[in-house]
């Protein structure tokens, strides 16, 4: 009598067993296949030189990215040497850089460059022209610098600002003007934070001012009670990254000329006899004889 060869099926807990462990490998080889395969390390700044921080590095096409840190360093593992990175940072354009097996890149980012309207000083901080509705006035370094009016800032501004009111006590070569706002009073002096009076913002040159904000009415309330009569703030300029070392020479001279000089007293019989004729003139009579 001839055997056959029984074939025993596995169990079914045996099977659903078996089946997990085929999708387990499964996924293992797909992850395998998909993780990354390259390191890449740079380091980013913008066209001044300056390390760009926070700046996010992005593998195109996936949700892989890293941040730069203090010093514009990176260092990200990608899926492959040819993937690209998007790097964007606020401020700048986005850049698309591809690594062509590069281990260590050097990026330059460009600054986006947005007119974003004039910016005036308010209070303590700054804002955008367009979005301010309270009483201020502003001026820059080219609204001073289109009429040089005088040796002092105050006699630069006459007729700059709406409001404000300038009174000269005299004439004379390199004599300030008394400013206030709505004729209220002295006026607050605030240069580049500090508070001052009248004497130090008139020692300022005028080619070393930046911008001079007027705050009006509650614009000034941020500067407590001695802002009661309106704040002139006052910024200077200063040195800028990445810009060039200039040196600029601005001269003024002043001078009176006399079209006709008056007679001074050389004695004291001259000095009686017109006093005496001052009295006959005034009083009718005079005590001189």
């Amino acid at each position: 009598m001839k055997k056959f060869n029984r074939h025993v099926l596995p169990p079914p807990k045996a099977r659903l067993l078996l089946s997990f462990l085929v999708i387990f490998l499964l996924s293992i080889n797909g992850w395998a296949q998909n993780k990354p395969v390259f390191t890449v390390s740079g380091q980013i700044k913008d066209s001044a030189g300056v390390a760009v921080a926070n700046a996010t590095v992005l593998e195109k096409g996936t949700k892989n990215a890293v941040t730069t840190n203090i010093d514009g360093s990176f260092n990200i593992k990608v899926s492959s040497e040819s993937a690209v990175l998007i790097i964007s940072s606020v401020g700048y354009i986005n850049q698309e850089t591809p690594i062509n097996s590069q281990a260590n890149l050097a990026i330059l980012l460009q600054k986006l460059r947005q007119d974003l309207g004039e910016v005036i000083v308010v209070g303590y901080g700054t804002t955008k022209k367009a979005s301010v509705i309270g009483a201020i006035v502003a001026v820059t370094d080219k609204d001073i610098g289109m009429v040089h009016g005088g040796s002092t800032v105050s006699t630069s501004l006459a007729g700059k600002l709406p409001g404000v009111s300038f009174r000269m006590q005299d004439g004379r070569p390199g004599a300030s003007a008394n400013l206030q706002v709505r004729n209220m009073g002295d006026a607050l002096f605030v240069i580049d934070g500090i508070q001052q009076d009248a004497g130090q913002f008139n020692n300022l040159a005028p080619s070393d001012i930046e911008s001079i904000t007027v705050l009006k009415d509650a614009s000034a309330a941020v500067y407590g009670v001695r802002a009661a009569n309106g704040v002139i703030v006052v910024t200077t300029k200063r040195g800028k990254i990445g810009s060039r070392n200039t040196i600029n020479v601005d001269a003024y001279t002043g001078y009176q000329v006399w079209m006709r000089f008056p007679d001074a007293l050389t004695n004291s019989y001259d000095y009686m006899r017109y006093r005496a004729e001052a009295e006959i003139n005034r009083y009718g009579s005079t005590t001189i004889t």
